[in-house]
């Protein structure tokens, strides 16, 4: 997931969900991967909830980030 192109209050938003700061996202958890691909999706589907994204496999959280790579190849 490309998170290059996320705003600061975005990144603060996925920090603040995951309980992981940015530094932390070496080895992405569960967690994390649920709050990018929810602050991602919200920018798709303002109607987007973080309960549905709970429920939802990876394959389907992946299609909420569409076109984007993996946050750490992003980072590092």
């Amino acid at each position: 997931m490309d998170i290059t192109q996320l705003k600061m209050k975005d990144l603060a938003e996925v920090e603040r969900l995951s309980g992981l700061t940015m530094a932390e996202w070496d080895n992405p958890t569960a967690k994390l991967t649920m709050a990018i691909s929810f602050v991602l999706g919200k920018k798709k589907d303002p109607s987007l909830t973080w309960e549905r994204v709970e429920d939802m496999t990876i394959d389907e959280m992946t299609s909420l980030a569409e076109g984007t790579t993996d946050p750490k190849a992003k980072l590092s």
